[in-house]
């Protein structure tokens, strides 16, 4: 009986687990439920889904990233001199010495 029940229960926590964390079509179950106002409505927009169908209720627009159009990537601010490549020789062979 032990054995049915943890069984049960990894059964459970896996389902919760794809239900909270697999996006599918992009968005989880769970955030598909939150922005759903009924269970039918949610019922409707994945039937409208299997079918490649829109739903009925309106999406939200999808956030899309801004690239820079003709600009090339920035160079990086930070520059090392020829003294602070000394230092760090110097640092790097007194550890070494001290091993």
């Amino acid at each position: 009986m032990l054995r049915v029940a943890v069984k049960l229960l990894l059964a459970a926590a896996a389902v919760a687990a794809v239900w909270s964390f697999v996006p599918i079509g992009g968005r989880t179950m769970a955030a598909r439920w939150q922005r759903a106002r009924t269970p039918s409505e949610l019922v409707e927009g994945l039937w409208a889904e299997v079918h490649r169908e829109a739903p009925r209720h309106a999406a939200r627009p999808a956030v899309r990233a801004q690239a820079r159009v003709g600009s090339a990537p920035a160079r990086p601010t930070e520059s090392h001199s020829e003294a602070d490549r000394q230092a760090l020789d110097r640092i790097v062979a007194r550890h070494l010495e001290g091993q």
